[in-house]
């Protein structure tokens, strides 16, 4: 049966119509009726609903029979604000705390307190209930034995951070979506084990799991961790791919470029009758959650192990390259056709030169396994120096991807464009030994990591000056870019971030911003280049504010070299001559 106190009579009469069509039996009670309170003790009572903001009796009295009473029933306090705390008075953990406003979140957890043994419950939710001490308990009484899942998600907690609490809550509905997606799907979770939430704030899942068909309890040794890490690997995979969805299927928001590591611990309990039920729960999910702490770190290994593998293979990086293009030459006819023909040869007689961007190579990396929380297919460029980032080999990694660039543009004709971490460019007389010295390089600055030496900047823009080898002020306009570090470390080339440059067709203000950026650069003595554009509208725009490097999709998509070398080996007349303009 199922009691329900509250003051909201519109809200009771649909909780016991819903409940009711579940198969529930409902009564509402008024808790200062003696009647009712011999009914909270009838047999066969098995979740109370309660609204907080009852003032029919005190408080503390309030707060105090709800705690004894959550200790053998499943109860269920509905509150305002689910988030906040009352001053002197707190109800126990194992009382569920939901928001009255979020009825289907009510309804779920009601039904799932009601009927947590019952192997049909998945079939009754639309949504992950929220956990009631009373469910595990049950189990454990029915079963003998359980085995208990704990999906640590506390990695969420740095998106509120950084993103603000909006960001926050999609970021984990989609993890409930994901969640309710594999409940009862092939390979991670079975339809008749219980997945919950540990509470509106927290960003915990416990599992319940249905006992094993083989011995009619607990699985097998070594069961439950092998169903721990598939789970782990399942759930990271399917937030990753929702982070690559195409943008009109897309919900994480653009601003979020990573999917931080979920963590999965298991951990195996026993009915003892000569120890309390509730703490052999209680010691059960403990134990479960520090084994999911120990997973992440596990996980964290595996991310590093990863990068190191990935940056000392010879063959696992692989550069592609997007063309560079002298703009004011080029006209709407001549990029149609490399559109249309899907060629470069149109184009070529205005190459400046080629930008070198990383990729995993995807052949090569499936002939291995290994598991680091995330699928080969979504380790691009942005992915892998993220990951790198966190297990701290970003420079081994930037100075990885110089090497590959540098070992296969040879036969690339013009200036090779090869991104570097400011950190790696203080010391970049080491690292010149994986160019040929012969060969024309405009290094990269990202403008996304601070530089914190500008005299050793300074000193290592003048040594590549004397090889004849220049430096580009990468990503301006986002991040660390600044005017004042431009005027400063006058760099050969200023490369406008696409934030920038997306639409500005349609937008005075970037034109004008844009144009004054132009005329300050002329000064400077820098060259202007465009990346990112992918309208001829954007391109016509910039030309005419004197632009005069241009880089981006609409003219060329990143290739292999021996692609781009198939198209320019056609060309009847020679690729325009280059050189890099070093001030």
């Amino acid at each position: 049966m199922i009691l329900i106190a509250n003051k909201n009579q519109a809200l009771t009469q649909k909780l016991q119509s819903d409940l009711t069509q579940r198969g529930a039996k409902v009564l509402s009670i008024e808790l200062d009726d003696p009647k009712s309170l011999v009914a909270l003790y009838t047999p066969g009572v098995a979740v109370l609903l309660v609204d907080d903001s009852l003032t029919s009796i005190p408080r503390e009295a309030l707060v105090d029979l709800v705690n004894s009473l959550g200790r053998r029933l499943s109860v269920i306090v509905l509150k305002a604000d689910s988030h906040a705390q009352n001053e002197g008075s707190n109800f126990a953990e194992y009382v569920t705390t939901l928001d009255i406003n979020h009825y289907d979140e009510i309804i779920a957890t009601a039904v799932f307190c009601f009927s947590g043994v019952n192997n049909n419950i998945r079939k009754q939710l639309r949504t992950i209930p929220f956990y009631n001490q009373q469910i595990p308990v049950s189990l454990l009484n029915s079963y003998g034995g359980l085995g208990i899942l704990t999906i640590d998600a506390s990695g969420l907690n740095k998106i509120s951070v950084d993103f603000g609490t909006e960001i926050y809550n999609i970021m984990k509905s989609v993890l409930h979506d994901v969640m309710v997606s594999i409940w009862g799907g092939s390979g991670c979770l079975r339809e008749n084990d219980i997945i919950c939430r540990k509470s509106m704030s927290s960003n915990t899942y416990y599992i319940f799991m249905d006992r094993s068909r083989e011995t009619g309890s607990l699985p097998f040794p070594g069961a439950l961790e092998k169903v721990a890490d598939r789970l782990s690997q399942g759930i990271n995979n399917a937030m990753w791919k929702e982070l690559f969805l195409p943008s009109k299927r897309r919900r994480i928001p653009e601003c979020v470029q990573t999917i931080p590591l979920l963590g999965v611990g298991y951990f195996g309990v026993l009915n003892n009758p000569c120890i309390d039920i509730h703490e052999i729960v209680e010691a059960g999910l403990d134990s479960s959650k520090n084994m999911a702490q120990s997973q992440l770190k596990r996980g964290r290994d595996r991310q590093r192990e990863l990068m190191q593998t990935l940056i000392q293979a010879d063959d696992l990086l692989t550069p592609h390259y997007q063309g560079v293009f002298y703009l004011q030459n080029i006209d709407k006819t001549m990029v149609d056709d490399a559109k249309k023909n899907k060629s470069i040869t149109y184009l070529s007689g205005q190459v400046y030169g080629f930008e070198s961007l990383i990729r995993v190579n995807q052949a090569a990396i499936k002939e291995h396994s290994f598991e680091a929380g995330i699928d080969s297919q979504y380790l691009r460029p942005d992915v892998l120096f993220a990951i790198a980032k966190n297990s701290n080999v970003a420079l081994e990694l930037d100075q990885a991807c110089m090497k590959h660039a540098a070992r296969m543009a040879k036969g690339l004709p013009g200036v090779l464009m090869v991104n570097i971490l400011p950190r790696n460019l203080y010391h970049i007389d080491r690292l010149l030994n994986n160019f040929d010295k012969t060969m024309p390089i405009m290094f990269e600055v990202s403008e996304s990591e601070a530089i914190n030496n500008l005299e050793l900047m300074m000193k290592a823009r003048d040594h590549l000056k004397s090889h004849s080898m220049g430096i580009a002020a990468d990503d301006f306009g986002k991040g660390y870019s600044s005017l004042d570090r431009i005027i400063k470390i006058r760099p050969d080339i200023i490369k406008f971030d696409r934030g920038m440059i997306q639409d500005i067709d349609k937008d005075p203000v970037k034109q004008a911003y844009v144009q004054g950026l132009v005329t300050a650069a002329k000064i400077l003595n820098t060259t202007i280049l465009a990346e990112g554009v992918e309208t001829w509208n954007e391109a016509e725009v910039l030309k005419a504010m004197g632009i005069e490097l241009i880089q981006g999709f609409l003219f060329h998509r990143p290739e292999a070299l021996q692609s781009i070398q198939d198209q320019l080996a056609v060309v009847d007349k020679p690729v325009a001559q280059l050189k890099v303009h070093v001030a």
